[in-house]
């Protein structure tokens, strides 16, 4: 009986020492942390869409192929204008432009079984094409392709004629945004103008022009 009194009064001297001990940890225990917010998407900023206008200054060099040891080269200069559409960080557009050359080249070439003298030149020329490109904001890199058409001239010694020839244009580049309006772009383009019929003189003959070009342009668009 002894022993349970005893026994008693142990636990009662004890519980309150773990009731102390537990109520001191909850004080001290610091509070859990707040779960993290979900990460937020940013969506693509739309730089690209909209109407654009610009000019631009390139050099050309191309081969026609009728005249032997022809090394057509010069300078080209004009405006462009088009419309961009973004979606995500998909860009496609159209574009047209108009400018002219001086690219020129001379050789020999051969009349009616007659080794003459012959210079090929381009004047006036312009392109309809589509554009497609990736925005990696503020810059685009795009491929383009469409119809080309140029005014191809020939000359000799006895005379000179000149064809509206047609062909198809190639190329891609890329472009920067400098301002929220103003645009730079630098570009490469092949073209190939066919081949057309040409008379001088009353001597007929077909020719090819083809070329190169490097173009550097500043846009603005609004």
């Amino acid at each position: 009986m002894r022993a349970l009194k005893l026994a008693g009064l142990a636990t009662a001297m004890v519980l309150p020492l773990t009731a102390g001990a537990f109520a001191a940890d909850a004080i001290m225990a610091p509070p859990s942390p707040p779960p993290a917010a979900a990460p937020v998407q940013a969506a693509p900023v739309q730089l690209w869409t909209g109407p654009y206008a610009g000019v631009f200054l390139g050099y050309n060099w191309g081969d026609h192929e009728d005249i032997i040891g022809d090394d057509s080269d010069g300078i080209s200069g004009g405006a462009y204008a088009g419309y961009n559409y973004q979606f995500d960080n998909f860009v496609v557009g159209a574009e047209a432009d108009l400018g002219y050359s001086d690219v020129s080249g001379d050789g020999i070439a051969s009349v009616a079984g007659v080794t003459t003298a012959r210079e090929g030149e381009m004047g006036l020329f312009g392109s309809v094409r589509a554009r497609a490109g990736v925005a990696f904001n503020p810059f685009l890199i795009y491929a383009t392709g469409g119809v080309a058409v140029a005014d191809i001239e020939y000359n000799q010694f006895d005379g000179s004629d000149s064809s509206t020839a047609v062909g198809y244009t190639v190329g891609g580049g890329v472009e920067g945004m400098v301002t929220d309006n103003i645009t730079a772009r630098l570009e490469y383009r092949y073209t190939d103008y066919g081949s057309d019929d040409y008379n001088i003189n009353g001597n007929s003959f077909s020719s090819a022009y083809d070329e190169h070009s490097v173009r550097a342009g500043v846009g603005f668009k609004f």
